[in-house]
């Protein structure tokens, strides 16, 4: 073989190199980009997660502070709205707030439909919000004259959580909250988010 037909077999070898390249090039890039947004996704979500489990805590604060004061939901609410602004692509799909000392600080099941799905408001257990019903909210809605009547209050504050020394009961709020894709990427609307948190209901002073 001479020169001439070396450097021919060489060049042949070498382009056929670069067809290979650009094959591997065009598979592992989008394997890249879907790791890739996997990670600001799952890192999105946790920060998202500490987020909700946060403003579940402070409203379930609020509302246990507040004790049989009939505004107890009322700033419950509005605290958790407050600390579920700073979250994109998020909606508040529905609040509890429940009778938290039974079932082992769990929502009562009543409170869930058989989807597992927060539904009305269920007698003595629990008291359901939806966004559309926090929205159009007034602190008017929460006080002694709807004598706990107006959004179909089931869990009252003024009749059905002890302040006594000797018989407190436990709130809980429950929250879930749909927060969709950031990226786009994959599959669905996004991850849905639940977390709940009970505290005991201060003791009244009077």
């Amino acid at each position: 073989m001479n020169r001439a037909q070396r450097m021919g077999t060489v060049s042949s070898r070498l382009r056929g190199d670069n067809g290979l390249a650009v094959v591997e090039f065009a598979i592992v890039v989008p394997l890249l980009g879907l790791l890739a947004a996997g990670i600001v996704e799952f890192g999105m979500a946790w920060r998202d997660n500490l987020t909700v489990s946060s403003a579940t805590r402070s409203a379930a604060r609020v509302v246990s502070n507040l004790g049989e004061f009939e505004g107890a939901d009322w700033q419950g609410l509005q605290t958790l709205e407050a600390a579920l602004s700073s979250m994109e692509h998020a909606t508040l799909e529905g609040v509890l707030v429940y009778d938290g000392s039974a079932t082992n600080g769990q929502p009562a099941a009543s409170c869930f439909d058989a989807g597992g799905n927060p539904q009305a408001s269920a007698a003595g257990n629990c008291n359901f919000y939806t966004a559309a019903m926090i929205a159009s909210m007034t602190a008017g809605d929460f006080s002694s004259a709807v004598s706990c009547g107006s959004w179909d209050w089931y869990f009252c504050p003024i009749t059905e959580r002890s302040t006594s020394q000797g018989s407190l009961s436990d709130v809980g709020v429950w929250v879930r909250v749909n927060r969709g894709w950031f990226t786009e990427m994959f599959p669905g609307d996004g991850i849905t988010i639940d977390d709940q948190t009970v505290m005991r209901v201060e003791p009244a002073t009077e």
